[in-house]
């Protein structure tokens, strides 16, 4: 299941502990499947970040965080992954990298 380092948590709770936001809201991380190469002939799964009020039917919950991850493709590409976040230019920055 996918992880995340103190700085993504960290993140993730200012995000959602927005008073505006009831208290199941989370981030929800879903993927769609898109072309890439110079003939749109290599498949590749594009992730989507966003803020939800509360999870979809199938979402699996990461333990410990209020990240819902789609089900079925999204959650297996996930799977070994870390979120990890950073600091740039006044914006956040997310970033994946392979669990150890």
């Amino acid at each position: 299941m996918l992880a995340l380092t103190p700085a993504a948590l960290e993140v993730v709770d200012s995000i959602v502990s927005n008073e505006e936001l009831p208290e199941t809201a989370g981030i929800r991380i879903t993927s769609e499947q898109t072309r890439s190469g110079l003939n749109g002939d290599s498949p590749q799964r594009d992730l989507r970040i966003s803020v939800v009020a509360a999870p979809e039917s199938g979402d699996e919950l990461v333990d410990g965080a209020q990240i819902y991850v789609e089900g079925g493709e999204t959650a297996q590409l996930l799977d070994d992954k870390v979120l990890d976040v950073e600091l740039e230019d006044e914006e956040f920055r997310f970033s994946l990298l392979r669990q150890e």
